[in-house]
């Protein structure tokens, strides 16, 4: 058996503190999708499957669709959601397809990519036009981890995390390509979510 992600070790760990900062993080992504009234939604970098469970169980009405780059993490994500529908693929290979959905969900995923502003650009493209992104918010996320003593080495920093974003840096690369409609923290995750620059809502 292949040994969980740090992922899902993240989604299934004990912690009581970090169970309910998850918690708290999922529940405000659906009170941000809800009103938005989307039908097709699509999670770049599902992982797992953790949030859109959460999300087809707290935003009635969806049709949700899921792209992860690792096999396992995608066959755990269908078991978790057997009415989804999820895919092998990385963000790159879905550039030009020319399909397009109602909300794009990208959530703790930029930070691992060597490029952020050429996988927001193919965000954008399938974005119609909605978007909600999420990334840990620095420095915050990492010192969280070093008060829990994780990754003590790196002093708290991920070692899958290329890229550290504080909120108003996150927001500056987010308008690049979005329109800001509401950016928060909920610590320790800085919450963008906006429409496609240029493109008007239904």
């Amino acid at each position: 058996m292949n040994a969980a992600s740090t992922n899902a070790q993240k989604y299934e760990s004990g912690n009581p503190i970090l169970q309910w900062l998850i918690g708290r993080f999922h529940r405000r992504i659906a009170e941000v999708v809800r009103p938005l009234g989307v039908r097709t939604v699509l999670d770049v970098g599902c992982g797992e499957g953790y949030l859109a469970r959460h999300l087809l169980d707290h935003v009635p009405g969806i049709e949700l669709w899921g792209v992860d780059a690792s096999e396992s993490a995608i066959a755990a994500a269908q078991k978790r959601c057997p009415g989804a529908r999820f895919r092998v693929a990385t963000i790159d290979s879905l550039r030009d397809k020319g399909r397009r959905f109602d909300l794009v969900v990208c959530s703790e995923v930029l930070e691992h990519l060597e490029d952020p502003a050429g996988a927001l650009d193919v965000l954008a493209t399938l974005a119609a036009p909605h978007a909600l992104l999420t990334v840990p918010w620095e420095p915050w996320f990492q010192l969280a981890n070093l008060a829990r003593g994780k990754y003590l080495s790196r002093l708290g920093n991920h070692p899958e995390h290329i890229q550290r974003w504080t909120r108003r840096g996150f927001e500056r690369l987010a308008r690049t390509r979005f329109d800001a409609h509401r950016v928060e923290v909920l610590f320790p995750w800085t919450l963008f979510y906006g429409t496609v620059r240029g493109r008007q809502t239904a």
